[in-house]
């Protein structure tokens, strides 16, 4: 699943080449995509203009005038494309078509990704947003170590609690928790004040790090003009089940935390109770 770095990126890309377009057209491939549907979304959007795109957590959020929102949420598999003449393509749930004549593809292969439009004052409800925590790249440490420090529980089931922190998936919480020196399957309250600022620390880096290098490309995830995320060359555990571990020279290995797939250093990444 795309996460927070890689969401970033496509927004990022689309802020470039998206404001100031005009809806014009929805083609739906699979209804159940759209929120209302899409026949209903098409006739109040249509002559609507993009002022901005920004970010929620995993959320795309489309600002339009009239205090109008489109969300996408792009879940396992989903993509936004750009395609200047509509051609055909595998698993297309949905296309934008713009009063300029270009399109901007949804593709899914899982069916999980969702789009919602609705106003301002209803979207957060509508698409779950409003349960989500605050933005971990927003915080201060203070504010962050805050949040942690009242809860129990298990360090990365803590880490991918949308409602706690918003936008740490699986990939990241892995990283988090090697920079830290910490096993995921740690106890979060076992970790004291130092632990809880490197927690932060590592937090703040392993993201910022992620959008530099554009995201994580493994499998599905890809830019709005396809090109591939460089992060994966950078990451310290996650995929690396067997290799060497590059700060002590111990195999990695893998296990399930959180119901995921984990990967970790045994001799870096001790159990913290």
């Amino acid at each position: 699943m795309p996460e927070l770095p890689e969401v970033e990126t496509i927004v990022r890309e689309l802020r470039k080449s998206a404001v100031g377009k005009k809806f014009w057209d929805i083609e739906s491939k699979l209804d159940s995509t759209f929120t209302p549907d899409p026949q209903t979304i098409l006739s109040k959007i249509r002559g609507v203009r993009i002022l901005d795109v920004t970010r929620r957590a995993k959320f795309i959020v489309f600002v339009l005038d009239q205090k109008l929102r489109l969300v996408v949420h792009l879940r396992m598999t989903g993509r936004l494309m750009w395609k200047k003449v509509r051609g055909r393509e595998k698993h297309i749930r949905g296309v934008f078509v713009f009063s300029d004549a270009k399109s901007l593809i949804f593709s899914d292969t899982r069916k999980f990704g969702h789009i919602w439009f609705g106003t301002e004052k209803e979207i957060d409800k509508i698409t779950g947003m409003e349960r989500l925590g605050p933005e971990p790249l927003s915080m201060s440490e203070k504010d962050f170590c805050l949040v942690y420090e009242r809860k129990n529980g298990i360090l990365k089931n803590s880490l991918l609690r949308q409602d706690l922190v918003a936008g740490i998936g699986n990939i990241y919480a892995d990283e988090i928790c090697y920079r830290i020196g910490a096993h995921p399957s740690s106890r979060l309250e076992a970790l004291n004040e130092s632990k809880l600022k490197a927690l932060y620390e590592a937090t703040q880096h392993c993201l910022h790090q992620g959008i530099e290098h554009c995201g994580v490309t493994l499998s599905d995830f890809v830019g709005t003009r396809g090109t591939l995320g460089k992060h994966q060359k950078y990451l310290k555990v996650y995929g690396r089940m067997g290799d060497a571990c590059y700060e002590c020279g111990t195999i990695i290995k893998k296990t399930r935390v959180a119901g995921r797939g984990t990967f970790y250093c045994p001799k870096c990444q001790p159990v913290l109770a």
